[in-house]
């Protein structure tokens, strides 16, 4: 029975291997060994002119394998796989030897890299033996995209994925859109009106028909895979109607204060509440916990005086399954809490607040109405910022957010708003900023007035009450006592709560310092390890509004490529193959699996692979103790004969 010719093809690479292979050897050592039915010599194989030859010599023949001696797979072999399946040709039937990296280039004695050239091309050849047909498969996929955060980033992919015609889900914990940058009054170092910047956005989402906003609600469970996710949601009751404006009208009635989150506590908001005029959603939320309609039934105060009758103390929680193709986790960051420091006195003395509190102050939706005020409503005629307040310690954080020294100079340009005159002091070791437009922005602190002082042992500073009353002073190691009214501590970024959370859900992983672990920080740094998954924001680690939005863009891009209405997606060939009858259930694969590609089936008890999702890395196959597992197109017997080849050439 005739199985099929067998070709080796040998690229001199236009003497880039010629001149360190002899070609001549090569070709009488094939001929007397055998394997092959035909050689094929060609100057520059992956030239169009003789491309389109090998096309004509392998057209219509009946071909058992292809083994091509070049330069690295890594270049090429994608080239003649596409050659060989246009011809009909299986591409699990071409095979390269890279003669080229691996040998002319790296072997500099000719007798000596002959030898090598042979020993690969013949593992090649004895591997070509046991190849078997790829077969390719191709999915439906769901093209709505769910984006989770609701921040500026969330925010502007949402509206990037709803101009290409997709339907967008986003979702946000919290009562309304805006996430951190709605919290501050404007963005350095161009100092641009954060609420002017995202007013529109908001309305723009708002008034989107292609985004559904699913504000207050909780992701329950993810499952599922690239092109099919399902993700089931809960969100919460807010006890007022969608019909709400948020005309505020209950908000003086309300007999309950608490501490206002949302201005980091520095004043108090009422049972029923908005995050900020203007918020998206619009409708007020009820706090059940500080509720007395909840409490104990003694208060209806809010029912009683809405003109719009939107109270509805009976509204239950909403529970939504939602089937999407794609999931963008843009769900922030939160600040380090320095209150553990004990000796910066943040929690214990007053007039000692962090950069986010000092936002808050500086912000015309604030606490103050944009007043930069002292405990005791005076105005401070003199600052201290201390830098990397927890950061790049053993204590604290141990890293740096890379963008919180150029937020810090914001303090001296709200300050002096106000009061020209006020001093403004910097306490640093180190400073960073990642742009010439952040560095011109410290010059013109510089040329304003502020002053930098060095601090080689930053841990060493301590912050306690001054001398004289209500003053504030700093001392440490290397500097100066120096008194001031108001110390900043510019803290750094840590992962948002329940990153952690929502990792497991998605069988994802997070490095070292708790955010979600890129693809490839280089070629794919907004892709997750899982494909369909993408990091935009600060998921992946701290970020600036600016580079938060790129991230965002960059992934809109890259699943509208992949994502396309009426279009299947390919799925990888060469994945795991389990079998069912030598599979003994001891889940090592389970474990091993960096793309959690793999399952485990109870009621069978074997390991079942996801080929949608198993990328055909082979590390199943490798840890498998009894072989069950393999790698499609890398069989035992493949990689057997292509050693023994190498070894018996």
């Amino acid at each position: 029975m005739n199985e099929g010719e067998r070709i080796l093809f040998l690229c001199k690479c236009n003497g880039n291997i010629s001149n360190t292979v002899d070609f001549n050897k090569l070709k009488e050592w094939i001929k007397a060994k055998g394997g092959v039915d035909s050689v094929v010599t060609a100057n520059l194989l992956c030239s169009p002119k003789e491309k389109e030859a090998c096309s004509r010599y392998i057209r219509g023949k009946n071909i058992k394998s292809i083994v091509i001696a070049a330069c690295s797979p890594k270049l090429h072999e994608k080239t003649f796989r596409d050659l060989a399946e246009a011809e009909g040709i299986n591409i699990a039937r071409v095979l390269m030897a890279n003669i080229r990296e691996q040998c002319a280039w790296v072997t500099r004695d000719k007798e000596e890299a002959t030898e090598k050239a042979k020993s690969l091309i013949n593992a090649a050849i004895e591997r070509s033996r046991f190849a078997e047909d790829l077969k390719k498969k191709t999915m439906v996929v769901n093209t709505d995209v769910m984006v989770i955060g609701g921040g500026i980033a969330g925010i502007e992919a949402a509206l990037t994925l709803s101009k290409a015609g997709r339907k967008v889900y986003l979702v946000e914990r919290e009562i309304s859109l805006g996430g951190s940058v709605i919290k501050t009054e404007e963005i350095a170092p161009e100092m641009e009106c954060s609420p002017c910047l995202l007013a529109p956005l908001l309305a723009e989402v708002r008034d989107d028909n292609n985004i559904e906003i699913l504000a207050y609600a909780n992701i329950n469970e993810i499952k599922g895979f690239f092109g099919n996710f399902t993700v089931s949601i809960t969100e919460k009751a807010r006890y007022v109607e969608d019909n709400c404006i948020g005309c505020e009208e209950c908000f003086p009635v309300c007999p309950v204060s608490v501490d206002n989150a949302f201005n980091n506590s520095l004043n108090k908001r009422k049972a029923i509440y908005t995050l900020f005029p203007g918020s998206v959603p619009a409708a007020a939320v009820i706090d059940r916990e500080n509720c007395k309609y909840f409490i104990d039934g003694s208060c209806k105060a809010c029912a009683e005086i809405c003109p719009f009758q939107s109270v509805n103390f009976e509204q239950e929680d909403v529970q939504k399954t939602i089937d999407v193709g794609s999931i963008f986790i843009a769900t922030g960051f939160e600040n380090f809490d320095p209150s553990g420091i004990h000796e910066l006195g943040y929690g214990r003395l007053k007039n000692v607040y962090t950069l986010p509190d000092f936002e808050r102050l500086a912000s015309s939706n604030g606490p103050t109405s944009g007043k930069i005020a002292l405990g005791n409503g005076g105005e401070p005629s003199s600052v201290a910022v201390i830098h990397c307040a927890g950061s790049m310690r053993e204590n604290g954080l141990t890293y740096c957010s890379g963008i919180c020294c150029t937020t810090a100079l914001k303090v001296g340009e709200f300050l002096r708003k106000d009061n020209p005159k006020a001093a403004v002091y910097h306490l640093h070791k180190n400073l960073v900023f990642p742009g010439p437009d952040e560095y011109d922005f410290y010059e013109k602190q510089k040329r304003d007035g502020s002053k930098f002082i060095y601090c080689s042992e930053l841990e060493t500073l301590r912050v306690s009450e001054g001398k004289e009353g209500g003053k504030l002073t700093i001392k440490g190691e290397g500097i100066e006592p120096l008194e001031v009214d108001m110390v900043v501590l510019s803290t750094g970024l840590i992962p948002a709560a329940g990153t952690d959370t929502l990792a497991e859900m998605l069988n994802a992983d997070v490095d070292e310092r708790g955010y979600l672990l890129t693809d490839h920080k280089i070629l794919h740094s907004t892709g997750s390890v899982l494909d369909g998954v993408y990091l935009t924001g600060c998921a992946a680690g701290p970020a600036g509004a600016p580079e938060s939005v790129t991230r965002a863009k960059a992934a809109c891009g890259d699943v509208l490529s992949k994502l396309i209405p009426g279009r299947e997606i390919e799925l990888e060939v060469m994945t795991a193959v389990i079998d069912e009858e030598n599979c003994a259930g001891c889940k090592l694969c389970l474990v091993s699996c960096p793309y959690k590609a793999i399952t485990f089936d109870t009621e069978k008890k074997v390991s079942v692979v996801n080929e949608a999702i198993c990328r055909g890395c082979g590390t199943c196959a490798a840890t498998c103790p009894i072989g069950a597992c393999t790698a499609k197109h890398f069989s035992d017997l493949e990689i057997g004969a292509e050693l023994e080849g190498i070894l018996h050439a």
